[in-house]
């Protein structure tokens, strides 16, 4: 229920002339109403702001962010600085990738996976052998039927374990 005095046509209609490019805020203390009055009045007449000026106030609102963590020098990315920070990425991406190599745990939370087309590529030429891949729980089974690779079974550090299919 609406709490304050109702606005009348005058008002209304400065509102609907002025609201694509005025704030809420501004339109409301001009008119003398609240920001929800100027909200319901947007809602009933299918109201919108004009692009530039939601431009705008998106400029506003990013120079407002950059003063407050530390001023205008945010702003400017010096071509030295970013191949600065490129170089630290790549660097933390290597150093990211050795370590699921090795099996260590990771440091970051960079998504970083040991060579996924090789194992797409090894999973593929598994099932071309005849393996069954349960690529849940890493496993290949295989059968009576399967054309078995011996070398990379024998092989430690695989994508999948190796066992022998059991109907159940």
């Amino acid at each position: 229920m609406p709490t304050g005095h109702p606005l009348t046509e005058e008002q209304v209609l400065y509102v609907r002339r002025h609201f694509k490019d005025t704030t809420n805020r501004a339109l409301a203390a001009l008119v003398g109403c609240s920001t929800s009055t100027v909200s319901v009045i947007q809602r009933k007449y299918g109201l919108s702001k004009s692009e530039d000026h939601t431009h705008m106030m998106a400029v506003m609102a990013g120079t407002a962010s950059l003063d407050a963590r530390g001023g205008a020098a945010l702003a400017e990315y010096t071509p030295e600085m970013i191949e600065r920070r490129t170089a630290t990425y790549k660097q933390h991406f290597r150093e990211e990738r050795a370590r699921i190599a090795f099996g260590i745990p990771q440091k970051t939370k960079m998504k970083v996976s040991r060579q996924p087309r090789r194992k797409c590529d090894h999973r593929s030429y598994l099932k071309r052998l005849g393996y069954i891949i349960d690529d849940y729980n890493l496993i290949a089974y295989w059968t009576e039927e399967t054309h078995r690779a011996t070398v990379l079974e024998a092989r430690p550090r695989q994508f999948y374990k190796f066992m022998p299919y059991e109907h159940q």
